[in-house]
This record gives C-alpha cells, structure tokens and sequence, in this order.
C-alpha cells in the first residue's frame, strides 16, 4: 500500500471513529438550549469571601462552579448542578481527582487532552477573540453550539453556558476579584499566560486550594472586567441581570446585594 492511499485510510479511520462522539456531543449541548428559561441560577466562585455554609442555602437552586470548588464537598451536602473547567494548569495538576467527580461536566476543549479516556463531559469550542490595533474585542457568546469566548476566568465562560440555558436571573458568589500574587514569575504557558508558583494560600477559600510550589497562572483582572462587562451588556439587552452576591468583593460591573437578603424557601 502506497504512502498516500495509507494516509488517507487513516484520516478516515480517524473521522468515521469520532464523528459518533462529536454528534453526540452536539446533540447534548443542543438540549441545554433554554432548559431553565424563567429561572434564576447562582455562580459560585472559589474566593476567599465563599462561606462554605452559604452553599446549604442552594441546595435546591440551579448552580454552577469550578475548578477546586470539591474542597468543599466534606463540609456541605450540596453539589453545582453544573461544573466546568477550562484552565490547562487546573486540568493538568488535578485531571485524576476531576475525574472522579460524578457532577454534570462541561469542559472548555482546551483541556480535553487531560481527560481523553472521560465519557461523562460535554466539550465545547473556544472561538477566538478578535484583536483589532492591538486591543482585544471582547465578544460574548449566545450559543453554546459554537462555543464561547474567554475572558481569563472561567466565571465568564459559566455566564455564557448560563444564558444559552435561558437563565436571565444570576447571583455571583465567592467572586472576590482580588489577588496577591508572588513577585517572581516562572515562565508561561503553551498559549502564552504567565505562570506563577504558589507560596501561601491566600486567595481562595480553603487553605489547600493550592499547595506550596503549585504553579498557576497569573490573573489578567483588566481582561475579566472588560469580560464582566461585556456579559452585563448582554443581559441588560436581554432584559436580564447579573447580581454580585459575594460577602467581599471588588468587582463593580454588576449590582451589589447582600446575600442575607436573598429570598430562599
């Protein structure tokens, strides 16, 4: 068999084996579509300010979380409805202990080369943000069928998988939106993020959310605001809202409000 009529019965190989797994990925993602129209959901961060007694407050609510939240998964009964992850350093140092959440995962592709051999995650696509003049574009996606946009955390990714939901009625909490970051840098990631390596852990709520030496990469705060505010500019059109119900927090694009006062039953 000539080199050329090989390769091409390989690449076939490869598609005909695949395109069964993308379908399904594309139909399961399409039935996200306005699941939980008319009803309001919660995005937990991983800050500081995060009280793990406010999550027994949401047992009954639609959430959704992140990287590390599982920490608190021995000191609470609730679970996220929804958990999702997209940052390659968080994949790589924790892809064995990810995997064996049994949560509704939906993974942002960029990491799907840690978790080759899971069945139980929805991937999407990371479309690429426009630079124009050397100035980001940020864009905020309403369909989840062609992916989302980033915005360095991936609380604004979380947004965008919110709103292809129909939720038009969020609540932030644990979205601190401050950090203290070691001085001294140790190279950068694949796609060109800076990396940090862990000394004290001081910028999450539970003391082992990262070990000393555990690299990270540094938080790009002017990018997630301009994220933050794209998304608010979204929902207000959509007659939505975005509500910031961390105990301490920094970020002012969304309407502060106490968690206290929510209405819970």
């Amino acid at each position: 068999m000539k080199i050329f009529p090989l390769l091409k019965w390989a690449k076939d190989q490869i598609k005909y084996t695949l395109k069964p797994v993308i379908n399904k990925n594309f139909a399961e993602i399409k039935k996200l579509k306005g699941i939980h129209t008319g009803q309001r959901a919660f995005i937990i961060g991983t800050g500081p300010s995060l009280q793990i007694s406010d999550l027994d407050h949401l047992i009954n609510e639609i959430t959704f979380s992140c990287n590390k939240i599982y920490l608190s998964f021995t000191e609470t009964k609730w679970r996220p409805t929804y958990y999702s992850v997209i940052d390659t350093v968080v994949a790589k140092t924790n892809a064995e202990k990810i995997k064996r959440l049994q949560l509704k995962k939906i993974f942002s592709n960029s990491v799907k080369e840690y978790f080759l051999d899971s069945t139980d995650i929805l991937w999407h696509n990371d479309l690429k943000t426009e630079i124009v003049d050397g100035r980001r574009q940020q864009s905020f996606s309403q369909n989840l069928l062609r992916g989302t946009y980033g915005g360095h955390t991936v609380i604004f990714t979380i947004l965008q998988i919110a709103y292809y939901m129909g939720i038009r009625e969020i609540y932030l909490l644990g979205i601190d939106f401050s950090f203290i970051n070691p001085k001294e840098t140790v190279g950068k990631t694949a796609s060109g993020e800076v990396l940090l390596k862990n000394q004290q852990e001081v910028n999450h709520f539970h003391p082992d959310y990262r070990k000393e030496g555990e690299l990270w990469t540094m938080p790009r705060l002017d990018i997630q605001y301009e994220a933050f505010t794209a998304a608010r500019n979204i929902f207000q059109k959509s007659d939505g809202c975005i509500f910031n119900a961390s105990r301490s927090t920094k970020l002012d694009v969304f309407p502060l409000v106490s968690f206290n006062d929510i209405p819970f039953d």
